[in-house]
């Protein structure tokens, strides 16, 4: 079995990742795959999704852009790696977890169409109520955050005040993708209730 976790940052997918792997997966955590190609240009510190978050920058920054594009750069050749090995036949791994970044969805079609054919994709979806919250965590300890041409600010509008107008759009914009990527989508109060079981997980997929 072969899955792909999808979702925004903070959703749950690497807890859930976490989880799997006690259960016997193999873990291809996409983040530490990109962060080990990006540290050989960049000091990252150890390279946790928060170091990346930090070389990245927020959106209003000068470099941000620059970065930007190069982390879904490396995030493309990445994804397309982790596709080739799939498609080596019987040699493939098996029982595998991709834990995808949230930004999975901007990488090129053809690579995630690859990655779609080999696994089933699990959407974890935030509910709405949660996105306050979200904002603040990103604010308050940036991830590495695509923003893909959502961040617009308005003439004389301070860019923290873009930056939390702006990101409910983000979130609601990414949901959309997101549903249409994945195979099954697990609303927010099934995949994050303490009581569902790995096994009510897997069943669900399969």
């Amino acid at each position: 079995m072969i899955i792909g976790l999808l979702g925004m940052s903070g959703a749950g997918k690497s807890s859930w990742a976490a989880r799997l792997a006690a259960a016997g997966f193999t873990w291809l955590h996409c983040d530490d795959l990109i962060a080990a190609r990006i540290r050989a240009d960049y000091d990252i510190g150890n390279g946790s999704v928060y170091d990346l978050g930090q070389w990245m920058g927020l959106p209003y920054e000068a470099h941000y852009a620059e970065r930007e594009a190069l982390y879904l750069e490396h995030e493309t050749v990445v994804l397309s790696t982790i596709a080739d090995a799939f498609e080596q036949g019987p040699d493939a791994p098996q029982n595998v977890i991709i834990d995808m970044t949230g930004s999975a969805i901007y990488v090129n079609p053809e690579v995630m169409q690859r990655i779609r054919q080999l696994a089933t994709i699990v959407y974890l979806a935030v509910a709405p109520e949660r996105q306050a919250q979200m904002v603040e965590e990103y604010i308050a300890q940036p991830r590495p955050v695509l923003w893909h041409g959502l961040y617009q600010p308005k003439p004389g509008e301070l860019p923290i005040t873009t930056l939390m107008r702006c990101y409910p759009q983000l979130l609601n914009t990414r949901e959309a993708l997101y549903r249409q990527l994945g195979h099954i989508t697990l609303p927010e109060a099934v995949h994050r209730n303490p009581a569902y079981t790995t096994a009510e997980f897997l069943a669900a997929i399969r």
